[in-house]
């Protein structure tokens, strides 16, 4: 998706946790690949990138271009790839707005993997072709929404203009932005229904696996550190009980002596 199929490898370290790479992503997982990246320049001066050595058409499918293969293949009627524009129940549009959206949505699907260089900035087939490849780096994510600050660090890889956060709101149909914690972050609408994800991706399933193993482990040693401290204390009360009747039979061997 990037303009000549580079990307600032350092950019991308900030964006890891985001798309579920490992921290050491750049020195375990691309060397491993190299019929498809080579990494160039100096990582420790910040100036590194990362270079796309072959183009595989398999790989260069959006998952808007997947979702129409399916859906031919399971229907026998063939689909074009649109998106899924969808308003949540209660939400609504004025009349203007519905005719521009419904007109855009006609224009053809733009594939975010092909080359734009031929679109002008402001024109609506250059905006069909970001809203593409902002869908598609939200699908790819693990959790299929990113913080709009990181999302605007490859601006210039994308061509994204520098108002692209816009789209956010104006394609409310397809995406959401939330403001929580005082963070932009943009969500993939599809992707959640009663603000639960959908498809949980394969790592966030092991994540919340060992999650849950650490809360056994948290709960285990807490109840453990309770049985402890109760045996403690029952050790306490009967010390003080074996005193009290020390202290008794000292005060009845006393008087007896007198």
């Amino acid at each position: 998706m990037s303009r000549d199929k580079v990307i600032s490898a350092d950019k991308l370290v900030h964006m890891k946790r985001e798309f579920g790479f490992p921290d050491d992503f750049l020195c375990s997982l691309v060397p491993k690949y190299p019929e498809y990246f080579r990494l160039v320049g100096c990582p420790r001066e910040e100036k590194s990138f990362l270079e796309l050595v072959s183009w595989n058409e398999e790989f260069a499918k959006s998952v808007i271009e997947l979702r129409a293969e399916e859906e031919s293949e399971l229907t026998g009627i063939r689909r074009r790839p649109s998106f899924n524009w969808k308003l949540p129940p209660g939400f609504f549009i004025r009349k203007e707005m519905r005719e521009w959206v419904r007109d855009w949505m006609e224009l053809p699907y733009i594939f975010p993997y092909g080359n734009a260089s031929h679109y002008e900035q402001s024109s609506p087939e250059m905006e069909k072709r970001t809203v593409g490849m902002l869908h598609e780096m939200l699908s790819l994510s693990l959790l299929k929404m990113m913080p709009v600050h990181i999302i605007g660090k490859l601006k210039e890889e994308y061509r994204f203009s520098n108002a692209f956060a816009s789209v956010f709101t104006r394609h409310s149909g397809l995406f959401y932005l939330s403001l929580k914690g005082g963070i932009k972050t943009a969500i993939l609408r599809e992707a959640y229904q009663n603000e639960k994800l959908i498809d949980r991706d394969p790592l966030l399933v092991i994540k919340d696996k060992f999650v849950e193993l650490l809360e056994e482990g948290n709960t285990e040693r807490a109840e453990q550190l309770r049985l402890k401290r109760q045996q403690f204390q029952k050790e306490l009360e009967m010390a003080a009980v074996k005193d009290t009747v020390s202290n008794q039979q000292e005060e009845l061997e006393s008087g007896e002596q007198l």
